[in-house]
């Protein structure tokens, strides 16, 4: 350890966690400290000889850097010291202490997670703080404005850290229409093959784009992974390559951690980057003050996390528009559609109960459910279906190729079996879908 000087300073003694990043704000000009990840103990200590005795009458300030014990391989172990509070220091650009202020910054939150100072998260913090992935940041955080509060809600009853609610942008940014090129879908890219009984997908609707559904499912998920591994990155990890192929490297690697995994290439390289960019995120998020990033400070702010939307539920068993339905309950047809994107037709599905989500308060003493689906029987055919007139020579399957549609598309809009035998002039309705 050495001693530094410093005239007319009282006794402090500050301890620093590794790699912990004094960000430049707007208003306060600071130098950049941090200890990389890989450098021994010794090699911090090996430091130019500086004169360890005070002159008389000066006062001393001493600086502590504790570091949790590193493994064989050089790399970080365990989890990171508690910082409890993050001064306002200037340093030179040799990392000499010229100034110390406490209290004129804000103080920078610690993540549930550690690794947020890890180099290859600073690189992602780095580009997220101006550009065009600045401007992604902050319209995934307008766009999360209707779901956040109840991702954090779910996360608070299941005991998950609540960083996770900034998953959905690492995953789409947060739009719930949002597909990969391998079919991932929603704003928590659940592949097919993922759903489980959690979720379904059919012709009419895909609970994948449901918001609420497939976050109830990830965060399901995420504590199933969490409960097996025992390590939170690792979980995070295996919620992009998958539990089976994370186990296999786990398996082969006991005892390591994510780091020690992503650092040596023993996973999907999209899964080495996933983690560190989450890490990057969630710290640029709760920290957007501390970085002096006011307008990612705005755009968080603008859902109430203390407000979680309730809704009324509209239960139909026939196939009727938004447009429709809009028209019956007086709610914005946006509005209907917005809480409904996981409706692949712009219709609920036929012959099937759907749940159609309205705003808290569509329903009440005098506006019904039976009210409001007698009402939508009586409009007759949707506005986003055709009524088709069978001709001579015609088909299921001919008028399903000619519209892009399934039998079963057709059938189901009917109340016709698929094997059903057309009859000249006969009336079919035919669905319009998006």
């Amino acid at each position: 350890m050495r001693m530094r000087h410093l005239k007319g300073f009282a006794v402090l003694a500050l301890f620093l966690i590794p790699s912990v990043a004094f960000a430049k704000p707007k208003k306060n000009k600071r130098s950049i400290f941090s200890v990389p990840s890989s450098v021994p103990v010794q090699e911090l200590e090996a430091e130019p000889a500086v004169e360890e005795t005070a002159a008389e009458g000066e006062e001393v300030i001493e600086i502590a850097i504790q570091l949790p014990p590193a493994d064989e391989d050089g790399l970080l172990a365990g989890e990171a010291p508690l910082l409890e509070e993050s001064p306002a220091i200037d340093l030179d650009w040799k990392g000499e202490v010229i100034e110390y202020s406490a209290g004129e910054l804000p103080e920078r939150k610690i993540l549930e997670i550690w690794g947020a100072d890890h180099p290859s998260a600073v690189k992602y913090r780095d580009r997220y703080v101006n550009g065009q992935n600045k401007k992604w940041l902050i319209e995934s955080l307008e766009r999360s404005v209707p779901y956040r509060p109840y991702i954090v809600r779910k996360l608070k009853e299941a005991g998950l850290p609540l960083l996770l609610q900034y998953l959905p942008i690492v995953e789409s940014y947060y739009n719930p229409y949002a597909v990969s090129y391998a079919g991932a879908t929603g704003i928590w890219q659940f592949m097919t093959n993922s759903m489980g009984s959690r979720l379904t997908k059919n012709t009419w609707y895909d609970d994948r784009r449901d918001p609420w559904k497939s976050t109830d499912a990830a965060v399901a998920k995420l504590a199933d992974n969490y409960g097996y591994f025992g390590d939170w990155a690792i979980a995070i990890a295996a919620y992009n390559c998958g539990v089976g192929a994370m186990n296999k490297v786990v398996k082969k690697n006991k005892d390591k951690d994510f780091w020690y995994l992503a650092e040596n290439k023993l996973i999907p390289a999209q899964s080495v980057e996933y983690v560190p960019k989450l890490l990057a995120i969630a710290d640029l998020i709760e920290n957007a003050e501390y970085y002096g990033v006011t307008d990612i400070a705005e755009a968080a702010a603008l859902a109430d996390m203390d407000q979680v939307d309730e809704y009324d539920y509209l239960h139909t068993r026939k196939m009727y528009s938004l447009e429709q339905i809009a028209s019956v309950t007086g709610v914005e047809h946006s509005r209907v559609r917005l809480l409904n994107p996981s409706l692949l037709r712009s219709c609920t599905p036929a012959r099937e109960e759907f749940s159609v989500r309205l705003p808290a308060g569509t329903l009440t003493d005098e506006v019904t459910e039976e009210g409001l689906n007698t009402a939508l029987a009586a409009l007759g055919t949707p506005a986003d279906a055709i009524v088709y007139t069978v001709k001579e020579g015609d088909t299921l399957w001919g008028i399903s190729r000619r519209y892009s549609l399934s039998v079963k598309d057709i059938c189901d809009a009917n109340d016709i079996r698929e094997k059903s035998v057309l009859s000249i002039r006969q009336k079919l309705i035919i669905p319009i879908f998006d």
